[in-house]
């Protein structure tokens, strides 16, 4: 009976050391993805295409102002850039951080991004707050400011 129980003992160990390198394997994987998103955010940012300009990051949820170029792009590029920027914050690419978006120029709160998805209050609503219209010129339009590691679909 002991026989069996040592077998047993020493067959559940050595399965079980088996697998402890694919776990130290996903922090590295996890640190490559995480600094891919830095890079790509930091061509987004003040020294680039000026989608974000400062970070305020004293409370949560985290204050991110943006720039112009973010207010030219599409909908679903201001999604895509939100939702990585959260998944950065967080330090995980399955995980989210809460965060309150603010036009950099006004200083006024143009959107959220949390529990319920990334939502951008309506533009009317943001114009008669600051009493000020505002144009978008087509042809200034960022179409698709995509990462190189997410291909057009």
């Amino acid at each position: 009976m002991k026989k069996i129980v040592l077998v047993l003992l020493v067959a559940l160990s050595v399965s079980t050391f088996q697998r402890m390198p694919a776990w130290g394997n996903e922090f590295k994987k996890r640190d490559a993805i995480l600094a891919q998103y830095k890079k790509w955010l930091d061509t987004l940012g003040t020294e680039g295409s000026r989608y974000w300009g400062r970070l305020v990051a004293k409370r949560r949820p985290h204050q991110l102002y943006l720039g112009e170029a973010f207010f030219r792009a599409d909908f679903r590029s201001q999604e895509r850039f939100v939702d990585i920027y959260s998944n950065y914050l967080a330090g995980h690419p399955e995980k989210f951080m809460l965060i309150d978006l603010f036009d950099a120029g006004t200083n006024m709160s143009v959107g959220e991004y949390g529990f319920g998805g990334f939502k951008l209050y309506p533009r009317s609503a943001r114009i008669a707050e600051i009493g000020r219209a505002t144009s978008v010129n087509p042809a200034a339009q960022i179409r698709n400011p995509s990462p190189p590691w997410i291909t057009a679909e």
